[in-house]
Order: C-alpha cells, then structure tokens, then sequence
C-alpha cells in the first residue's frame, strides 16, 4: 500500500465526520417534521414465518457485469429484498421490485436521482457524476431521457416499496419517496462515537428520539446492518457489493476522483490500492474511502448475528465472517421447489 493511501485511510472515519456532520444536522431538523414511522415499528413486527435469508442489492459495478437480478427473478426467490439506493433504478428495469431501498447520503441533488429527479432539466450545476460514475451507467447516457423513464418506473412501483430513509437524507429525497407513495421509516446515522459529548450522533438522537443504526460508512453496507439487525434475517446474501473498482477502470471514472485531484493533482493515483481477489483471480483497485467501507464491514461481518454470503462474484469484500458463494448456488438451496422436496 503506497504511503498516501495509507494516510487517507487511517484518516477517513474523521474525514467522513467532517465532511457529513453539519449537513447531516442541518438536514435532520428539516425532516423533523416529517417523521411518522421508524426502523423501530419494522423491529417491532414479528419475523415473517419462512423468511430465513434476504438478498441485499448493492450499486457496484458487478451489477452490470453478472445481472444478479436475472438469476434472482427466475429462481422464484420469495425471501426480503434489500436495495441500495443506487440499485433500485437496476432492479426496477430488469423485473425486480424490491422490498425495501435503503437510502442515507446527505447530498443535496446527487441522491435524489436514484428514485428520479423532478427538477432534473432545470438543474444547471454542471455536476458530471453521473455521466463518469460505474454505480448505474444507464442513468449517464442521454440523461433527461433515463431520468423520465426512472420518474415513471419509480412512481408504477412505489407502493410497494418501503423507503429506509436516514434522517441526515436531503429533504428532496424525503419529498420525492414520498410522492412516489412510498412508505418512509427513518432512522440516525451512527456517525461517531456516542461516549463522546460531541457527538453528531448523541445530538441527532437528541433532537429527534430515532433509533439509531450503524451504517458502516455507505448505503450498501447500511442495508446489510437492516437486514439483519432490523428484519432480522439469519442468512443475508449480497451482491453488487464491489467495494472497489474493476479491472481496467480509468482514474477518472472512479467517483472521488475530482476530490482526490482537487486535493493531490498528478498524485491522486497513489491513493488507490490493489486487491487481488482469491477466488476471481482479479485484481481489483480501492480508494481510501472503499477501503475503509471495506474494513468496517469485515468487522462488523465478525460480529453479526447472522451468516453472510457473498455472492458477488467480484470485488474485493472477503474474509473472516463472510462466506463467498456463487449467487446460483445460494438461490437453488432457497428456491420454493428445493424447499418443498
């Protein structure tokens, strides 16, 4: 690991703090009002009978590379579904309506485009990341057009959806679930350590008396912790969760890019780090900050009140606590007919 990616690394539990903390209050007080229901009222429903397993949906770049949602669909899978917000538009185009998205960035326009801008035509900011981004390529090809078409998919299917909506979430996001006729259920980021007196979670909790979940730095990994802390599944499956970019992928389409070149210019490159894959035999390359999601979640993995299936396919999330498995493999132990037999 290069001495600049290493740094970065070390850093990056208080880089998130500080980058996040006062938006995040910001935006807890203006969704305040708003707040009906919480991951406290699904905890507090008994557990589905024969709902052992849950597949989380994640946004990485495996997505498109294998279309998990295919093999999901046709393998009559009946357990939860759990997606990330950057994977609903995936799952929605490809015949997949999941049970619940997850959603937890505070930034004030990129999140809201998971589930469909209304005011996409009359943004102006000249912000590229969706055109330069591998989480949903789809949505950076004729933009206006993939926007409308996911507004529409959005709305046909929100009904059905539950929204586990993070109260640090822009207000738009908040504004757009529910237009879409989804019901929200909030809960706080655990941002820091709530010992301290300082905390940015101990002041949310404060000021709204939500529950709160820990995230492990990302919506992916969020979505994990709901699956089985919340709904309580004792055998949650993921896939699309990279936690790093493929082979081959240019530096410029990686998503901290601007950052890092804004910070190191002709360095930024130095704060990626190689991971080769055992079982693909590919190497596959972290920034500090998919670095970082991935060392929270082996650690959390070890001590989770459930088994976890990797089922992937690619990336670099392998370790102790986590089973790698092809999604085939899990789906055909846990289809209806197997179960029947």
């Amino acid at each position: 690991m290069k001495p600049l990616a290493k740094a970065l690394i070390s850093r990056m539990p208080q880089l998130t703090v500080l980058r996040s903390a006062e938006t995040a209050l910001e935006n807890a007080k203006r969704n305040q009002p708003d707040i009906r229901l919480t991951i406290g009222d699904l905890a507090a429903a008994p557990p589905l009978a024969g709902h052992d397993s849950a597949i989380v949906i994640a946004a990485g770049p495996s997505l498109h590379r294998h279309n998990p949602v295919a093999e999901i669909v046709s393998s009559g899978y009946e357990g939860d579904i759990v997606a990330a917000d950057g994977a609903l538009g995936y799952c929605l185009r490809n015949g997949l309506v999941p049970d619940y998205v997850v959603t937890l960035d505070p930034h004030p326009t990129r999140i809201c485009r998971w589930f469909g801008d209304q005011n996409l035509a009359s943004r102006r900011d000249g912000d590229d990341y969706f055109r330069r981004q591998d989480l949903d390529p789809h949505l950076g090809t004729d933009e206006l057009a993939r926007n409308q078409e996911l507004l529409a998919l959005v709305n046909r299917h929100g009904p059905s959806i539950k929204a586990v909506i993070c109260t640090s979430a822009d207000r738009s996001v908040a504004t757009r679930c529910r237009e879409a006729g989804m019901t929200l259920y909030w809960w706080n980021p655990l941002m820091d350590d709530v010992d301290r007196r300082e905390s940015v979670a101990r002041a949310l909790y404060r000021l709204n008396k939500v529950p709160c979940m820990v995230s492990g730095g990302n919506v992916g990994s969020a979505a994990w912790v709901f699956t089985h802390q919340v709904l309580r599944r004792p055998e949650v499956a993921v896939v699309g969760m990279d936690l790093s970019y493929p082979p081959g992928t240019p530096l410029t389409k990686t998503q901290y890019y601007t950052e890092l070149k804004a910070l190191f210019g002709d360095r930024a490159e130095e704060a990626m780090t190689p991971i080769q894959n055992p079982h693909t035999q590919e190497t596959w390359h972290a920034d500090p900050a998919y670095f970082w999601y991935r060392s929270c979640f082996l650690e959390l993995a070890a001590q989770a009140p459930c088994t976890t299936f990797n089922c992937t396919e690619g990336g670099v999330l392998f370790g102790d606590g986590v089973e790698w498995m092809p999604l085939r493999e899990f789906l055909a132990s846990r289809s209806p007919a197997r179960q029947e037999t």
